[in-house]
């Protein structure tokens, strides 16, 4: 039993750090904009623009230390996120081999393309250290679909993987009884964030990466310490 325990370990850290981490850098993100204090005339400018591009390349002109933080820790909870679904989808599998591995897959996928998001995002931040804000937003907006993208769309495909990959990974969870109907609809929740470059974080946002926190760390002390959870109350509509 240590042996598997002590196997465990580093998937369970996984999906203890990952959304916390993930949340961590949310949180860093909106008060990133909120210090910034812009103006109401600056407000409306970045509004016109359909884009929360030129708002969070100001926002890191402001205060670059805080803003990279943000962003830096979103990205270290993604990459921290792909071993926490490996783990949902091997315990999903049990019962529903299937919708576990499309929906893991998926969702791998989405998190490996924020990767992509990220350096493009640090891209821009260099351009507003060099040209200024104005001069790095007319880049990015200019460009927006080619640059956001990526090569042969592959980054936005794969980054869409999350809105069908999630709902199937949490059918497959409910099924296998380790998810009941209350942590699938937290789960849905937090697949409908965004996904893109420089894109605007909001409170909703911090709100569905802290309750997928408690989710996943809850499931993390139950898998060290019964090795296969399963929901201990009957499944229902209410269910946890």
């Amino acid at each position: 039993m240590s042996d598997a325990r002590t196997w465990r370990n580093p998937w369970a850290a996984g999906l203890i750090l990952g959304p916390l981490i993930w949340s961590a850098g949310l949180l860093l993100r909106v008060q990133a904009v909120s210090a910034a204090q812009f103006t109401p005339a600056e407000t409306a400018r970045f509004s016109a623009d359909g884009f929360a591009a030129r708002e969070q390349l100001a926002a890191y002109a402001a205060n670059p230390a805080l803003t990279t933080a943000g962003y830096a820790a979103f990205l270290l909870g993604a990459v921290l996120l792909v071993p926490a679904v490996v783990v949902l989808a091997c315990l999903a599998a049990r019962r529903s081999p299937r919708l576990a591995a499309w929906g893991g897959l998926l969702v791998v996928f989405s998190l490996v393309a924020r990767v992509y998001f990220a350096g493009v995002e640090q891209t821009a931040f260099e351009m507003v250290d060099s040209a200024g804000v104005d001069a790095a937003a007319a880049t990015i907006l200019g460009g927006y679909t080619d640059v956001s993208y990526g090569p042969w769309r592959i980054p936005v495909t794969a980054a869409s993987g999350q809105y069908i990959g999630v709902p199937l990974l949490a059918a497959a969870l409910y099924r296998a009884e380790i998810f009941g109907a209350g942590r699938v609809l937290i789960l849905v929740w937090w697949a409908t964030m965004w996904g893109g470059v420089l894109k605007a974080a909001g409170w909703g946002d911090v709100a569905s990466g802290l309750l997928l926190s408690v989710v996943l760390a809850t499931l993390a002390v139950r898998l060290l310490r019964d090795g296969e959870p399963r929901l201990r109350r009957r499944r229902g509509v209410l269910s946890w």
